[in-house]
């Protein structure tokens, strides 16, 4: 279907005015016109000029719209509080279900106006190059942000509002039960999608390496596993993170994509994904998913593992099960899982048969993973390098890929750079890294500032529910008629994520306004699910959005800074397996979301390099100290010089232990001869102490660098107690030998008067300065 023709049939009809002017701004094109310069500068002023009037139109409409249906749900919830007044069941119940219908019409309102405009700009700078109109369009989006609007509050609103119906009268349940609302008790995870631009992907990923470690994948099964629920294999450039292929199928009305996009009830999806390269073999995952309501969530309906030389068979619906349940049978696997298979691979078959699928779609990245290992309440991952391929054979004169084969061979092929085989039109790199952050539900709540502190900077850009299967097709063929939904965040690409901090800042703060108004207009509605018996909340589609969800106590005065910027993550003790990202909503059963709670008001105050002992990280239950270290593992392989380094410096010590202890035995043998037997005496037992010392010391500190050598310790091998023990030692010596010899030297008889020997008045005349030192010295010593 044309999107023109869609348009109209999907139109509201109460709003139809409101709606943009496709058919009339085609029209201005002058698309079916082929005369020699045909579009003037005045053409191009009337296409602009209507251009802006259905922006504006569109733009105005949805905000006045939105005020209203928000005035209308307050309205609803005063009449549960007014005591005095009637209350009309009835009359409530068909006002509250009008006011839903609308949110999601209005909601339906912007996704078609934007796919619209986006479309029609496309064509205009595609027929007129020379006038393109895609940077005038990025800046009114800019100023006229229609398609950006978290609609959260109004069904937070509704959601209350039916709570307050189901707990207090006799309603039906299926009007009550929403499918944009998940219970509580339900939820397990939330996530949030960010772009990184390639600038701050370092810094990024040093910020959140402060905090969690890279999860590292071995080569083990359950390893590769953990990978694919998750999505990556080493380079040959050395890179360690692990490269995804994800191929996705659709078929050429792009109806699998439709339904994603727009989260149609029971709107399903299909892929294979494997590790690395197909020339080495790895085990092929093929996912089926349906989408839940309930959860707002693709959970995995079927999922299952082939190898490569049954794909061609299970895509033409020729494939046959019985030879693997045999295999399976032989192996001794239990009954249940070989029906499970053989039921799975039947409902594939039909699944694809029934739809037309066909690959249509590859998504090629590196997949960087920060989590501590067996703990999974919260997870990061980065995937880097992405690119969209082309994999379809939509068109039969000319396929991209052979129809008969599951899969491109060209770019499999065992070929050193096989994607410099793709043509101009087959293949779109994507320009940012894509951040993803999951938290996971506990009773337990941690304060962790640097999250709130890295996702409200500079580094990064919120994208809320950004798909890599939707983001691929939409670059890919945007040109097609039957793409019939845009994603909203497909302009966002025409501008520059990196933005100056303190823009980033301001932009934060004017969030946080926003949050709080939004979060004091709330505050009644909370009560009224505080108070029921079965608390239902609505998934926000941002992290932003996430703040006014919460159910925050108020802060004291004494903590309105820096406290109220710290983000509540709900922290479990568990084991269990998280492994999977909810870009492509990997491999969780039942994988609902919860809340990620923020405060109140949210003061964006940059604390990135600050550590509190509140983020300390406690192991989960289960989880021990490693008595041994993998850098510990394998042969002792050290070099002789760093032994004979050692054995040098053990022969130094014991040079010096020969040395002292030579001059402890010549002062001690020569004590008789010399002045005085006792100062001789003690000096000798000084010095020989010291030897004792420097022997000792010496061979302590030898077996010390040894073991310290032997068990690979990070410790310094220096230690300076025993030169500064030597060396004080070595100088008390000299000190008792200088006073005391002085000393003796006073007290003898002969040298009364301090004549010392060969020393005569004589001598003292003709040196007087001699006379100086020498009573100098003999004052000093005390004699």
């Amino acid at each position: 279907m044309l999107f023109g023709n869609k348009l109209d049939s999907e139109i509201y009809p109460p709003w139809k005015q409101y709606y943009m002017n496709y058919t009339h701004l085609k029209k201005l094109l002058k698309e079916g016109v082929i005369l020699k310069n045909n579009w003037t500068d005045t053409d191009e002023q009337n296409f602009v000029s209507a251009l802006d009037a259905d922006l504006e139109k569109v733009y105005t409409f949805q905000a006045n719209k939105y005020e209203e249906l928000s005035e209308i749900l307050d309205k609803l919830q005063a009449e549960t509080e007014n005591p005095t007044q009637e209350f009309e069941v009835d009359k409530f119940s068909n006002k509250l279900e009008e006011a839903l219908t609308e949110a999601q019409e209005l909601d339906h309102f912007q996704r078609l106006n934007y796919t619209g405009f986006i479309k029609v700009v496309k064509k205009h700078d595609r027929i007129h190059p020379e006038f393109s109109v895609k940077p005038l369009l990025n800046v009114r989006l800019k100023n006229l942000p229609f398609h950006s609007e978290d609609y959260s509050p109004l069904l937070y609103k509704v959601s209350a509002l039916f709570q307050f119906l189901r707990d207090n009268y006799n309603v039906n349940e299926t009007l009550t039960k929403l499918s944009s609302f998940t219970d509580d008790n339900q939820q397990e995870f939330q996530s949030f999608k960010f772009w990184v631009h390639p600038d701050n992907l370092m810094e990024v990923k040093t910020t959140i390496l402060r905090h969690l470690p890279v999860l590292v994948y071995g080569n083990t099964a359950a390893s590769v596993d953990d990978l694919l629920m998750g999505e990556d294999d080493d380079d040959e450039d050395g890179n360690n993170d692990p490269t995804i292929n994800c191929l996705y199928f659709d078929n050429p009305n792009f109806d699998l994509y439709n339904n994603k996009l727009v989260k149609n009830n029971n709107s399903s999806s299909l892929r294979f994904k494997w590790v690395g390269k197909l020339s080495e073999k790895p085990k092929i995952s093929i996912e089926k998913k349906v989408f839940d309501p309930s959860s707002q969530d693709y959970n995995v309906n079927e999922k299952l593992t082939l190898k490569e030389k049954y794909l061609d068979s299970l895509m033409s619906g020729n494939f046959s099960a019985d030879k693997l349940v045999k295999k399976m049978i032989k192996k001794g696997e239990e009954s249940e899982e070989i029906t499970k298979f053989a039921d799975d691979i039947s409902k594939l078959s039909s699944f694809i048969k029934e739809n037309n699928l066909q690959p249509c779609l590859r998504t090629v990245y590196k997949r960087t993973a920060f989590q501590i290992p067996g703990e999974d309440r919260i997870r990061i991952v980065i995937d880097s390098d992405l690119m969209f391929i082309r994999e379809d054979s939509f068109d039969q004169e000319r396929p991209i890929r052979d129809p008969s084969k599951w899969h491109r061979t060209d770019i499999d092929s065992n070929f050193h750079n096989p994607y410099s085989l793709l043509r101009k039109g087959e293949f779109s790199k994507f320009p940012y890294s894509v951040m993803e952050i999951k938290v996971k539900a506990a009773k337990n709540r941690k304060r962790l500032v640097w999250i709130d502190d890295l996702v409200n900077s500079h580094l990064v850009k919120e994208i809320p529910n950004f798909s890599k299967f939707i983001q691929g097709t939409a670059s890919l063929f945007l040109e097609d008629d039957k793409l019939a939904n845009i994603p909203l965040w497909y302009n966002e690409l025409e501008n520059d994520i990196k933005v100056d901090p303190e823009e980033a800042y301001i932009d934060a703060r004017r969030k946080s306004l926003k949050q709080q108004t939004d979060e004091e207009n709330l505050s009644k509605f909370k009560t009224m699910l505080s108070n029921s018996s079965g608390p239902y909340s609505p998934r926000s589609k941002s992290f932003s959005g996430s703040v006014i969800n919460a159910n925050i106590e108020p802060l004291s005065p004494s903590r309105q800074s820096k406290s109220q910027l710290e983000t509540q993550v709900e922290e479990q003790q568990n084991d269990d397996d998280f492994g999977q990202s909810s870009d492509d909503y990997e491999e969780e059963p039942s994988s609902a979301l919860s809340k990620l709670k923020l405060p109140s008001a949210l003061n964006v105050a940059k604390l990135i390099d600050v550590d509190s002992e509140d983020e300390e990280i406690e192991l989960p239950v289960g989880v021990t100290k490693p008595e041994s270290y993998i850098k510990n593992a394998g042969p002792l392989k050290i070099e002789p010089k760093v032994w004979l380094a050692n054995e040098r410096t053990f022969n130094r010590w014991l040079h010096m232990t020969t040395l002292l202890s030579s001059l402890t035995f010549i002062i001690y043998s020569s004590a008789n001869k010399s002045n005085s037997f006792q100062l001789s005496e003690l000096l000798a037992y000084i010095y020989f102490a010291l030897t004792l010392f420097s022997g000792a010391w010496g061979y302590y500190i030898f077996m010390r660098r040894h073991d310290i050598i032997i068990q690979r310790s990070g410790k310094h091998l220096d230690n300076v107690i025993g030169p500064l023990v030597v060396g004080l030692g070595l100088t008390v010596g000299l000190i008792v030998n200088f006073v005391l010899g002085f000393k003796r030297i006073a007290s003898q008889e002969e040298f009364n008067d301090f004549q010392l020997a060969g020393v005569n008045e004589t001598f003292y005349e003709n040196n007087p300065i001699h006379r100086f030192i020498h009573e100098f010295v003999f004052k000093f010593v005390g004699a």
